[in-house]
């Protein structure tokens, strides 16, 4: 783990965290993870997820045992302290609309066309927008003291700033472009946003996400830490990994019980060794991971939350 330099709000301080990286590598885990951990803090917290489509079941949200019966689109109550909460482009273009027309029911019925929906989805931006849009409508509600969002994959932390920043250059004054500023500026601000990224001790995810750092960088977004997840424990001392590399190696011909495991135990530690090498420049961020953690859901969560706290990434419980 290494300190945050330069930074006047340490990531686990910030009041709204974006939670990115390749599909699979648990960012649902991470963000469930950060929201429980807030919760024992006694922060009141808002744990968001993104999707495209708002009507599929919450694979974030459902982890928490409510079969839910009403939209998602606004907060509902999860436990003490803590709300969840989809976000979706179409939640947003109806957000937009309400304000712009003032009438709800007129914002409702206008969104029921499938017309206007297909045109809002494929339209370049506007997915992008939609989605920015109602992150802004969850922070001007000033009820939260963190948010936690759960981004759907690697390339949507980079367009949802990316596109509607394009769009501000051409739209005229008014409520669509105040509110693509005031996202943008909360985005870009470190004392209030920072984004972790989630990889895997594996080649590739390990060499994206810091591809993805670069790119966040480039448009302004502060990245307060690397999270390597799913880090397997290693047992072996350096000279007995060399024994039994050379063994497995020389009879490859035989059915041996672990080597399988063994070698990816190996990859997994040639992956660490290049994760915080490549980390190694970058004082300004926190580098850390959490091992495997088994059995069911609850536990895996608390036990990631109880993690993030002694990485530093998440605060203690109060008074404590």
């Amino acid at each position: 783990m290494r300190c945050v330099r330069g930074v006047t709000r340490s990531i686990a301080e910030r009041p709204l965290v974006l939670v990115t990286g390749k599909g699979g590598v648990g960012k649902t885990t991470v963000s469930a993870a950060l929201a429980i951990a807030a919760q024992e803090a006694r922060q009141k917290t808002l744990v968001a997820e993104i999707t495209s489509d708002p009507l599929a079941t919450s694979p974030l949200l459902t982890h928490w045992g409510t079969q839910f019966t009403q939209r998602l689109d606004q907060p509902v109550t999860l436990g003490a302290n803590l709300d969840g909460v989809q976000i979706s482009p179409s939640a947003g273009h109806r957000l937009f609309l309400r304000a712009a027309l003032r009438v709800g029911v007129l914002a409702d019925a206008a969104m029921r066309s499938s017309a206007l929906n297909r045109f809002l989805l494929a339209a370049p931006a506007f997915p992008e927008i939609g989605v920015l849009y109602q992150l802004v409508w969850l922070w001007r509600l000033k009820k939260y003291e963190r948010i936690i969002v759960d981004l759907p994959a690697t390339g949507h932390a980079l367009g949802l700033v990316k596109l509607p920043r394009t769009v501000t250059r051409v739209v005229p004054k008014g409520l669509v472009k105040d509110a693509i500023t005031e996202g943008l500026e909360i985005l870009t601000n470190r004392d209030q946003c920072g984004t972790i990224i989630v990889t895997l001790p594996e080649r590739l995810p390990v060499t994206e996400s810091f591809e993805l750092h670069q790119g966040l960088q480039e448009v302004g977004v502060s990245v307060g830490a690397l999270l390597l997840n799913r880090m397997p424990e290693d047992v072996f001392s350096a000279g007995e990994r060399e024994v039994l590399g050379q063994y497995i190696a020389t009879h490859q011909d035989e059915l041996l019980l672990g080597s399988r495991e063994f070698r990816r135990l190996g990859q997994a530690t040639r992956a660490r060794a290049a994760f915080y090498q490549q980390a190694a420049p970058l004082l300004e961020l926190k580098s850390v991971e959490l091992p495997v953690f088994d059995g069911e859901w609850r536990s895996v969560i608390n036990a990631a939350a109880q993690g993030l706290v002694k990485t530093g990434l998440a605060l203690g419980p109060r008074g404590q």
